[in-house]
């Protein structure tokens, strides 16, 4: 059976979801936002390669000395690995990792069978976007 509600917030504010959770009697350690800044580039990948130590006639530190132009980046490969925990579907998650580098916000509640209707009606009375129960 679903129990986990998703929803997008557009500034990743979820302080009036909060609150109403709160109002509604509702635990909020069930509460998990996923930000956009998790979406940001990486450097562990894409630094390595055969001239990493030998480009420029010596050792080069990440971060520290040259540049790494023309370098490929990785997104953070644990970010589906996190929205899969909300249950969304593998062909859906796509669709929630474009809204993260869009800015938003990726909110779940993990609810129980007899709330889980409840709190999608926060959901929506907050006006979090996109409101799906997975």
């Amino acid at each position: 059976m679903s129990l986990v509600v998703t929803g997008l917030s557009q500034n990743g504010d979820v302080s009036v979801l909060r609150s109403a959770l709160i109002t509604a009697g509702f635990p909020t350690d069930s509460l998990v936002v996923v930000g956009p800044d998790e979406s940001t580039p990486s450097l562990s990948r894409g630094l390595i390669g055969s001239d990493l130590l030998t480009r420029e006639g010596g050792t080069n530190v990440p971060g520290l000395s040259g540049n790494a132009h023309g370098r490929e980046f990785f997104r953070n490969e644990s970010l589906p690995d996190r929205l899969g925990d909300f249950e969304i579907p593998d062909t859906e998650i796509g669709n929630y990792i474009e809204a993260l580098h869009r800015g938003k916000s990726v909110v779940g509640y993990f609810a129980h069978a007899d709330t889980i209707d409840r709190v999608i009606e926060i959901f929506h009375e907050a006006e979090l976007l996109n409101v799906r129960r997975f």
